[in-house]
């Protein structure tokens, strides 16, 4: 999560930085209000998440609240420059796929995005304009789905590969003759020394339990019983 903080926070100073550029220094001052006040929204939250580190079920929802903030960005600078912006939006939308691995922040967020788009484009575009920038955002989002969808099944196969990665770390390899375990270092030991290797402050002591020892010492004991009565 830090890291797509982070290149949203650079996105955004991109972004602040490409206004004066391309529109011109006199830009409105709700746009430069926009601008330092995301960047500063940001910034702080990155700040907070280098100390604190959030609960998992929390990652996705920071996250949307800094994906909607770069949305209103986008469509503030649409409305300023009146001018359909198609790669801009198509990249916003296929930027999505890069930031969630969960299909309903996925499309929530281009929901809400596709729904902005709509209220400002029909008032500063053609429908001409409309139409292919509406295009462009519908490739962005097919693009966004496929890519999202190759994600959360690779990630699936990793999980999958872990669980039998640990599998095979259960598994203590043995001497079928010596009855010598190998060790992660690849040197082979006594059982005891493994266990004691593993097991920090543990001893192995050594004793008979009661089957081996009516195995091994079955008359004797018996006898010994026998004497005693």
């Amino acid at each position: 999560m830090p890291l797509i903080i982070s290149s949203l926070l650079g996105i955004q100073i991109l972004a602040s930085i490409r206004d004066p550029i391309v529109i011109g220094f006199d830009l409105p001052l709700q746009l430069i209000l926009v601008d330092i006040g995301f960047i500063l929204v940001i910034a702080i939250l990155r700040l907070w998440l280098l100390k604190k580190n959030p609960d998992p079920k929390f990652v996705d929802p920071i996250i949307f609240f800094v994906v909607v903030l770069a949305a209103i960005k986008a469509l503030d600078t649409l409305a300023v420059q009146a001018e359909p912006l198609p790669f801009y939006m198509a990249i916003y939308m296929f930027a999505l796929a890069l930031c969630f691995l969960s299909y309903f922040y996925l499309y929530l967020s281009a929901a809400i995005f596709l729904i902005g788009w709509l209220f400002v484009a029909f008032q500063v575009l053609t429908i001409i304009e409309v139409s292919a920038s509406f295009f462009a955002i519908s490739v962005g989002f097919c693009l966004a789905h496929m890519v999202l969808t190759r994600r959360i099944s690779a990630r699936a196969q990793i999980f999958e590969l872990e669980g039998k990665v640990k599998e095979l770390e259960s598994i203590l390899p043995m001497c079928a003759s010596c009855k010598k375990t190998r060790n992660e270092a690849g040197e082979w030991k006594s059982i005891e020394q493994y266990i004691e290797d593993q097991e920090s402050g543990l001893q192995v002591s050594h004793g008979v339990c009661p089957e081996c020892s009516k195995d091994l010492y079955g008359d004797l004991l018996n006898d010994r019983e026998q004497l005693k009565n």
